[in-house]
């Protein structure tokens, strides 16, 4: 693989401007847009009545487009992003790449992608914690042929013409979440299994909440694809990126109608 091409002007993961917020929530505004470790329940409850918080909470999603706890993600990604690891030189790809379900954030170790996530999922920030804390790296924004291939694989994918994905992946976790998710890969595209399902793959019937959670440790969205997987029920269960996106990525790959959600 040739070298990197380095382009220190590219952008870090969107983070949405709150200027079309009503002025009669301009402190509260400030207290997002300035001190972000609060905790939003403790800033948005110990500053406004219930209604007043639960009429923030609705002209935050109406004028931003997404909630305040989301926003409040972003912001916390955003400084693990530009945090230097202590000891070490190593530099992690990372880029911002748009999909009809919205922005993801990919990172690339030396191996392959060990992190695609939608930006502002829950749980995002300690996946980047494990990732650079297992990897020892900063992270560096920049484009090269891994991140350009798996922007163009992402494209086709939401277009409903690639079912098997070529760029090469890096999975960081234990040894039984990383055959958990081999179990995950070897879900044909289209097709859904249970929990129950993918623990008898695993030669372990009774390890169903093992999995599940094991599932929920995966950092590679649609790739590595943990939205393949439902309850015994038929029901949609447990998605960090949203039960909205699980619908959504089920629906293409059944050849169903749209995939945009915003």
């Amino acid at each position: 693989m040739p070298p990197f091409i380095v382009n220190r002007s590219i952008p870090m993961i969107t983070l949405p401007s709150l200027n079309d917020l009503p002025s009669k929530w301009n402190e509260t505004r400030e207290r997002l847009e300035t001190d972000f470790s609060d905790d939003l329940e403790a800033l948005l409850h110990g500053r406004l009545t219930e209604h007043e918080a639960k009429q923030f909470e609705q002209d935050f999603i109406d004028r931003i487009g997404c909630a305040p706890e989301e926003y409040v993600r972003i912001r916390r990604a955003i400084r693990l992003l530009e945090a230097r690891y202590p000891d070490s030189s190593n530099e992690l790809t990372a880029a911002a790449i748009a999909t009809p379900l919205g922005e993801m954030l990919a990172v690339f170790g030396g191996k392959g992608l060990c992190l695609l996530e939608f930006v502002g999922q829950k749980h995002m920030e300690q996946e980047i914690t494990a990732v650079q804390k297992a990897l020892r790296g900063r992270f560096v924004f920049r484009e090269d042929e891994r991140t350009q291939l798996l922007r163009q694989e992402l494209d086709l994918y939401f277009k409903g013409r690639l079912k098997t994905f070529a760029t090469p992946l890096e999975q960081v976790g234990t040894e039984f979440q990383k055959q958990a998710w081999d179990a995950l890969l070897a879900i044909p595209y289209g097709e859904t299994r249970s929990y129950k399902e993918q623990a008898q793959r695993l030669g372990n019937p009774k390890a169903v909440r093992a999995v599940a959670a094991a599932n929920g440790q995966n950092k590679v969205s649609i790739l590595i694809p943990c939205h393949r997987v439902i309850g015994s029920d038929g029901k949609l269960t447990g998605y960090a990126g949203g039960l909205n996106r699980k619908q959504s990525l089920l629906a293409l790959e059944r050849g169903e109608v749209q995939t945009t959600l915003f």
